[in-house]
């Protein structure tokens, strides 16, 4: 049985801290503009908005209705691995294809990236322009996922019978991949960091949304159909996703 939420005003926070840890706070907010209750998780924070004229005791209720869900996203956000900062400097790593290459920078009158066995190699004019390293090495990274995206994504419609409209890779901050109804596929680019296995199921996740423009069951159906591990693949986004940029 849940624990109730018999608590005013101040001793908000005392309740929170109780129930889900002192790490854990609570930030209420009320705004004319909202009807309902809405409730957000951030790190190790509950956020509540809620209308301007309700009772404490509704958002109690709403906290108790919530608090196995609550518990749940607290859960997931304590286990998500950040992204760390880039400084651009070598020896730092990064992520292409789900392998780690270590960025080795060097000067150059022709600005290039390649990869050579486990470094990831930037020429520049300038090698303490961090700003300029870090636009060509976005930019490579975003021509390689145009690549790949295109390749894998026309291999897996072809072979399961489906018309593609067109196909994009762009900048998304909270998804990584779109289709339309009518067949505009866009893809986030920077997936093209994630293991290939990873990208598989955001592409099959894509395509099949041309069958079944929907999260029914019947659309999860298809998906498992073509990739068996497909809850496997959105925990892995989930836990590991926002260490997916540079």
């Amino acid at each position: 049985m849940n624990p109730m939420f018999d608590f005013e005003g101040t001793e908000y926070q005392q309740k929170i801290s109780a129930l889900f840890g002192s790490n854990i706070s609570i930030d209420i907010r009320r705004t004319m503009r909202l009807k309902l209750i809405s409730i957000k998780i951030h790190k190790n924070c509950i956020k509540i908005t809620a209308p301007f004229l309700i009772s404490n005791k509704k958002i109690e209720n709403f906290l108790q209705d919530k608090y196995t869900w609550i518990k749940k996203q607290l859960h997931i956000q304590s286990n998500i691995q950040q992204f760390i900062k880039k400084k651009y400097v070598d020896g730092e790593i990064f992520l292409y294809l789900g392998n780690i290459y270590k960025l080795k920078i060097i000067f150059g009158q022709k600005y290039s990236i390649k990869i050579d066995n486990n470094l990831l190699i930037v020429v520049v004019k300038n090698i303490h322009n961090i700003i300029k390293i870090k636009r060509l090495i976005r930019k490579w990274l975003h021509n390689q996922s145009n690549l790949y995206f295109k390749e894998k994504t026309f291999y897996y419609a072809k072979k399961n019978n489906l018309n593609i409209k067109s196909l994009k890779v762009r900048e998304y901050k909270a998804r990584w991949g779109s289709c339309s109804i009518n067949g505009d596929i866009s893809f986030n680019w920077r997936l093209i960091m994630a293991p290939p296995q990873i990208i598989e199921y955001v592409i099959i996740h894509e395509l099949m949304h041309i069958k079944e423009h929907n999260h029914s069951s019947r659309f999860w159906d298809l998906v498992k159909s073509q990739y068996p591990c497909n809850k496997e693949a959105k925990q892995w986004l989930i836990y590991k996703g926002a260490t997916l940029n540079v």
